[in-house]
């Protein structure tokens, strides 16, 4: 049985909460939507990443509230009809804290948690953020003797949040929206994500190895991807998944190249130096049609461009040198 998909949209935005608003697409959305007019209450954790970002936004109030405390909300926010919840918040999306499961059954719980918060506070839509690693998770076939690799614990928690967050928002009347974000790149990310590991590779002067790089790959400049998510959240459809992606995905060898030649042309590259033990996915998989059509959407900043902004900003702020690959 299929999935009524009622075309609503928001209208015109007017009051929003964001989690995990000082992220580095939580903050990249902050900007947007404060640029729009819109009232944003941003919730983060008790850490002052990107907080001066944050302050200097007009528009914004900023709502200090961990997830496992979500159930005060209502009495630390008086507003209500709130437009859209955008959920971006999550705990241990990078490195070896995907695998561990009780972190990411935290997760799941924090958010259904949400969707009843909101519901009581009459928020019209949610929109949650999916991950590619779902994909990956859905395209693996469990043989004698395979394994899978560390994702997919945090993309099964993803897919399970993305399908149990639906059905809680069906039953208490919030329209439900899902993004499977692309690999976003770009200025203020500091994590140790593909792109910022090739870049700081090749600028500190070590051997560029890499997997054989035929896999197909799609990469999103950060400030596309938060465009991307405002568009879903503006003009998509309840009970519809969207990727958020540029369109244009291909082989991952042939964006390594482009990062080389934006560092320097001369390095030599060592495809399948590294074994490839990953998860394939099909073109498919990236088709970001359905948003486009939906939403009118389409990624404005090229991977070249994107990258020289990236390689830029990491030389300027040392994080290129400091950091560990």
């Amino acid at each position: 049985m299929k999935d009524t998909i009622i075309i609503k949209g928001t209208g015109k935005m007017k009051k929003v909460i964001v989690t995990g608003a000082n992220g580095f697409v939580g903050t990249e959305l902050l900007r947007i939507l404060s640029d729009r007019g819109i009232k944003v209450y941003a919730i983060i954790r008790d850490r002052e990443e990107n907080i001066e970002k944050i302050r200097k936004l007009p528009n914004i109030s900023i709502v200090y509230c961990e997830m496992e405390h979500i159930e005060m909300l209502p009495e630390m926010i008086k507003d209500r009809d709130i437009d859209v919840c955008f959920h971006l918040a999550w705990a241990g999306s990078f490195g070896d804290s995907r695998a561990d499961y009780l972190l990411q059954l935290r997760n799941i719980e924090y958010s259904m948690r949400m969707v009843e918060v909101m519901a009581q506070m009459r928020t019209k839509r949610f929109v949650g953020a999916g991950t590619l690693a779902e994909k990956d998770v859905l395209n693996y076939h469990p043989t004698d003797g395979a394994a899978p690799n560390v994702v997919s614990i945090y993309g099964t928690a993803k897919i399970a949040t993305h399908f149990m967050t639906k059905a809680e928002c069906t039953k208490l009347g919030v329209e439900h929206i899902w993004c499977y974000l692309s690999n976003t790149f770009g200025v203020g990310n500091t994590t140790n994500n593909f792109v910022n590991m090739a870049v700081r590779m090749m600028l500190e002067g070590k051997k560029a190895e890499f997997t054989p790089g035929e896999q197909i790959y799609d990469f999103m400049y950060i400030t596309d991807t938060a465009k991307a998510i405002y568009a879903a959240a503006e003009k998509g459809n309840t009970n519809t998944a969207y990727y958020l992606g540029s369109g244009k995905q291909r082989k991952l060898k042939e964006y390594v190249r482009i990062i080389r030649d934006a560092v320097d042309p001369d390095i030599p590259l060592y495809f399948g130096a590294i074994p490839f033990r990953g998860i394939t996915l099909s073109e498919e998989s990236y088709d970001a049609s359905k948003l486009m059509d939906d939403t009118g959407f389409c990624a404005e900043i090229s991977f070249e461009d994107g990258i020289t902004k990236t390689i830029n900003w990491l030389k300027e702020e040392g994080i290129a040198q400091d950091a560990t690959v």
